[in-house]
């Protein structure tokens, strides 16, 4: 189950639905922007590598 930090919250909200719903279904904890723009980045590796 994921977990989006309250202090994070509204940069998170502020995406996509696809997107935060591609990140909900990754069962990440997201305490801080960092934790954000990792799972960001992870998400854009998959796509260049076709998974």
């Amino acid at each position: 189950m994921s977990y989006v930090n309250p202090a994070i919250r509204p940069q998170f909200d502020s995406m996509p639905a696809d997107l935060r719903e591609h990140i909900l279904q990754m069962n990440v904890k997201l305490e801080t922007m960092s934790d954000l723009m990792g799972c960001l980045e992870r998400i854009i590796a998959q796509e260049k590598t076709g998974r």
